[in-house]
């Protein structure tokens, strides 16, 4: 029985059911995916807003001020908010598990915030020490759970359609802005015939962000339903790593802005492998598009 069939023989019951409950049904409507990827940008820039600031009071005076933690305080609340709006088109458990991770996570990262700045550090105040792991993992760890997610609910059928030419070429510019800034920090080019002013984190921040967005509209697009297995496993495999490290790498270089690499050592691997993964995985998301698109046609 084909879907126009079923469509036409389905009770009245299920119809409802299904409209109620997205797990039932076949995935969001354009509209409502259009929601969820807004709800991802703003839940990126409050947590971008958050770790810049995080960075900047161990470098600044004025960050370390009660109104900047209440400040951190507010972004990591929207930025907890938008994830569980992301989350929400996934079925109950997974839906749950993330809606509890964000709530966790980006609830003490701000309380412990605002609490630091209202008492001194002490040894016996473990909100200070813990708040500092979580956030570490809301820096680090999160953004792997939020790009599965995303690569989860774009591939519903229902928001399928034509990759758009505009996600396409964004995303295009932006990998050749963020290689090209890329190159002089590994070498390739001389970095003292740049202008003294010249930051190059700021066009790689820049670029690995809307090339991110523009790869969920992008992936948002994509006709899944009508691909076999392979095909959706690499788009989504090549999805996952361009958002993932794209997050990282834009996150990372904001904090180099600002001042450093959040957690050392640590925080500069991350950002090596970002800087590798993002241009990679972008355009071997490019490849494997426009091949399964020219299977398709």
């Amino acid at each position: 029985m084909d879907e126009e069939t079923y469509s036409q023989t389905k009770s009245p019951g299920t119809a409802a059911a299904e409209d109620q409950n997205p797990a039932l049904s076949g995935g969001p409507s354009p509209m409502r995916f259009t929601v969820v990827a807004l709800a991802f940008v703003v839940h990126f820039v409050a947590w971008i807003g958050y770790c810049a600031l995080m960075v900047a009071s161990s470098n600044y005076y004025f960050a370390q001020s009660l109104p900047t933690g209440i400040a951190m305080f507010v972004l990591a609340c929207v930025a907890g908010a938008a994830a569980i709006v992301v989350a929400r088109e996934l079925s109950p458990i997974p839906r749950s598990i993330v809606t509890v991770l964000s709530i966790a996570i980006f609830g003490i990262s701000g309380i412990a915030e605002v609490v630091g700045r209202v008492e001194r550090p002490m040894p016996e105040l473990m909100v200070l020490t813990f708040g500092e792991v979580v956030t570490l993992i809301g820096m680090f760890v999160f953004p792997f759970v939020i790009a599965g997610v995303l690569v989860a609910v774009v591939r519903k059928p229902e928001v399928a359609g034509r990759p758009t030419a505009g996600a396409v070429a964004v995303l295009l510019v932006c990998v050749v802005i963020a290689v090209c800034c890329l190159l002089p920090k590994f070498g390739v080019l001389d970095p003292t015939a740049l202008p003294s002013w010249f930051r190059t984190e700021l066009p790689i921040a820049l670029s690995s962000g809307i090339g991110m967005v523009a790869a969920v509209f992008l992936l948002g697009r994509v006709q899944f339903h009508a691909l076999s297995f392979g095909w959706s496993l690499v788009i989504r495999v090549f999805g996952f790593v361009t958002l993932a490290c794209g997050m990282h790498l834009c996150n990372l270089s904001t904090g180099l802005l600002v001042g450093f690499y959040p957690l050392g050592d640590g925080g500069r691997m991350f950002w090596t492998g970002a800087t590798l993964g993002f241009p990679i995985g972008a355009v071997a998301l490019l490849v494997s598009v426009a091949a399964a698109r020219r299977r398709l046609s």
